[in-house]
């Protein structure tokens, strides 16, 4: 899955030119932590974030009427990341955990086109364990090495099951990983009865 399959295309965006008190009300109208700020061609040169807001309203307040006229771009941050566009939707949510970014903008080829945020990282999360899916959800420790992940899957096959959900986490000890599945097909007595044959540890299934 890459982000353009699951950003928003975001429509508002600021030129660099603009008077930094038109962009002032647009921002208070927005419920975004940031604005895109493009150049004449589209592509983007900057973001006018809150903090840029507060420091430009700060200089206007100081500064007497009709002395100048400031711009976005004397107030926009420079130094920002982006995500392009064919992005792994997997790094995108590590450089949003790692950054503490609630949202981030997307580029293609250097211009903007979009936003990916938090709640369509949980979204994604909901379809990859299949959360509004039917049927069984299968916590199972499972030995992280070749073979073991193709034997499971391999069980769940032959007592009818059909995976619509899988997700696998870091377990505390690094020769184990724990799988999340949902299936269906298959009722969570013999399908619990099932991976204990193998030798495989059941942490919940519901």
């Amino acid at each position: 899955m890459l982000v353009r399959e699951r950003m928003i295309s975001q429509g508002k965006r600021i030129s660099a030119d603009l008077p930094i008190k038109t962009a002032i009300e647009a921002y208070d109208k927005m419920d975004s932590p940031w604005l895109p700020v493009v150049d004449s061609e589209g592509t983007l040169v900057g973001l006018l974030t809150k903090a840029d807001i507060k420091k430009a309203k700060i200089t206007l307040e100081e500064t007497e009427t009709g002395d100048q006229e400031y711009l976005v771009q004397d107030f926009m941050t420079k130094k920002f990341l982006v995500v392009n566009e064919n992005t792994p939707i997997e790094e995108a949510v590590r450089m949003m955990i790692d950054y503490d970014f609630d949202e981030m903008p997307v580029v293609k080829d250097s211009y903007f086109s979009g936003v990916i945020t938090q709640k369509i990282m949980l979204r994604v999360l909901m379809e990859i364990t299949g959360a509004r899916r039917q049927g069984v959800r299968l916590m199972v420790e499972v030995e992280n090495k070749t073979g073991e992940l193709l034997r499971l899957m391999q069980t769940i096959s032959d007592n009818k099951g059909n995976v619509q959900g899988f997700c696998t986490y870091c377990a505390p000890k690094d020769e184990y990983v724990i799988v999340t599945i949902r299936v269906e097909g298959v009722d969570k007595y013999t399908l619990k009865q099932a991976v204990k044959n193998l030798g495989q540890k059941v942490i919940d299934i519901r």
